[in-house]
């Protein structure tokens, strides 16, 4: 159920939210800079996003630290980003 913002309680926060919209992968990570930490999703090797991975190996970004439940294997997922 939506509500007016002005029927929200004082005590109750409003966030708003900005979509982004890119073409591809390597737009979606042309700002991440050497150093950057990055969370990533996904289940071992399920639902990783690994677009974006092979995205940021092209670019050739380093010195990252990802945060993540799992690194993937030697040719695959996050990885890749070690070789």
């Amino acid at each position: 159920m939506l509500k007016k913002i002005s029927s929200l309680h004082k005590s109750q926060s409003l966030r708003c939210f900005s979509a982004r919209f890119v073409k591809d992968a390597d737009e979606a990570v042309k700002d991440i800079k050497d150093g950057s930490s990055i969370a990533m999703g996904g289940f071992g090797l399920c639902g990783i996003p690994e677009n974006l991975i092979d995205a940021i190996k092209r670019k050739g970004t380093k010195d990252l630290t990802i945060y993540s439940n799992n690194g993937g294997s030697n040719d695959f997922g996050i990885g890749l980003l070690l070789q």
